[in-house]
């Protein structure tokens, strides 16, 4: 497999599903828990669990960080002819990865109630959401370290792998969530239990390329470089701003529906929002089967397979963003029971936010390819602007007036708005460099 040689669109296809499914690796964890709290729980097991997520962005968002930038540094220097890069950035990341899960653990081992309280729970839900983070907080390293790893093993010829640990990874919490929640009784603890296990399993799984007769990558000794770092951060910073911010907006959300529907408005938001990160990670996965191609193509120079990988990966995301949103809307009551047992007003909620909300993935796969397009080619700037704009720019802007305005149907179009925004933006930004 030649990356700058081989038909773009044979390249783009064969890294297309082991990418999505490594990016799905964390939200079909959190899937399956809202599916069996859901059942097993009832609407505040829901409230709660949705109270927690944003944690679960603050580690995909470091090990996005780290595992996009450090690939792309990788990919774009052995574009350019230099053999060692893809170890070098390695290990800057692993190292950096392994130590800031450390640090995370500690901090909510010591802080935890503090965390609870920030994120907004309600006294209703307060130990439920505490007893989830508190045994998910002891896997921190789990969820963080894979994130980077995946990225690398794919880029290392070896893009199946990540898809065989998700397959994995989702029948163990599968099997597990059943066994401590519906019959060991262990509620929001056995849900992060299985959960931890669970993503414990997809790490080991990763581990193995290491022992594979694929595997180039490895430690360096004495290769920690405080400049490639630098830039890994640099890069990949466009990775964090898009994850962290979903987890300020999905804060946000909670507490104004907290205040306009109360706990039920915030559990439908628990449907809507497991369903929406999906879709969310889908296009991720989408976009960073792109980006081995577009940052060694790069590094190359071969600038008219970058157009061709351009146009590929945003013509697919924006017509699949059709496809998906008439699929959610017309399934919205069957998508909607697989998490609600028998809650009439609940399922109302929920169903009346569908069409509203979902208007958003017609074009979040497109904003999100682009952003990560500009990242490839190191053009930071602009892709962090993207990342902000539909991530929280947008949001922070129109989501109280349209609450206060138009209830909790101003609060299901407030990212709708925000991805229309961008994409108009980056349509404009496009044409104008094109003149």
């Amino acid at each position: 497999m030649d990356l700058r040689k081989d038909p773009i669109l044979k390249l783009f296809l064969k890294y297309l599903l082991p990418s999505v499914a490594g990016t799905l690796s964390v939200g079909i964890l959190i899937f399956i828990d809202t599916l069996f709290i859901g059942r097993g729980m009832g609407s505040l097991g829901l409230a709660a669990l949705t109270t927690a997520v944003p944690m679960f962005t603050l580690y995909s968002s470091i090990g996005l960080l780290l595992g996009m930038g450090g690939a792309t540094v990788g990919a774009i220097e052995l574009g350019r002819g230099k053999k060692d890069s893809l170890k070098i950035a390695f290990t800057n990341a692993l190292l950096l990865a392994v130590g800031l899960s450390v640090i995370l653990t500690i901090i909510q081992q010591f802080f935890l109630k503090d965390i609870v309280t920030g994120l907004g729970a309600t006294e209703e839900i307060y130990d439920m959401v505490w007893s989830y983070l508190n045994v998910i907080s002891l896997f921190t390293c789990f969820y963080l370290i894979p994130n980077a790893m995946n990225i690398f093993i794919r880029n290392d010829n070896n893009p199946n792998l990540a898809m065989v640990g998700m397959m994995i990874c989702g029948v163990t919490n599968i099997v597990l969530d059943y066994i401590f929640i519906f019959i060991f009784k262990w509620g929001m603890l056995g849900a992060a239990t299985a959960t931890g296990i669970a993503q414990l399993t997809y790490t080991l799984v990763l581990a193995t390329h290491f022992i594979s007769s694929k595997n180039t990558l490895g430690i360096i000794k004495d290769g920690f470089n405080i400049k490639i770092l630098k830039r890994i951060i640099k890069i990949g910073f466009p990775s964090f701003i898009t994850d962290a911010f979903g987890g300020v907006v999905i804060f946000l959300l909670n507490g104004i529906l907290f205040k306009t529907s109360g706990s039920i408005g915030v559990s439908a938001y628990a449907i809507i929002l497991n369903i929406n990160w999906m879709i969310y990670l889908l296009y991720l996965g989408i976009s960073q089967a792109s980006q081995p191609i577009i940052s060694i193509n790069y590094g190359s120079n071969l600038k008219s397979r970058l157009n061709e990988i351009l146009k590929i990966g945003a013509t697919t995301s924006f017509c699949l963003g059709i496809l998906i949103y008439i699929g959610v809307v017309f399934y919205r009551v069957e998508l909607v029971s697989l998490f609600v047992n028998e809650n009439k007003e609940l399922t109302e909620v929920a169903t009346n936010g569908f069409p509203l909300f979902f208007i958003a993935i017609i074009f979040m796969g497109f904003n999100l390819f682009m952003g990560t397009y500009f990242q490839a080619v190191e053009q930071t700037k602009v892709s962090i602007s993207i990342m902000f704009l539909r991530g929280l720019g947008v949001t922070l802007i129109i989501l109280y007036p349209m609450a206060k305005f138009y209830g909790i149907e101003g609060v299901w179009l407030t990212l709708p708005f925000a991805e229309i925004v961008t994409t108009g933006l980056i349509i404009w930004w496009i044409k104008k460099k094109m003149v």
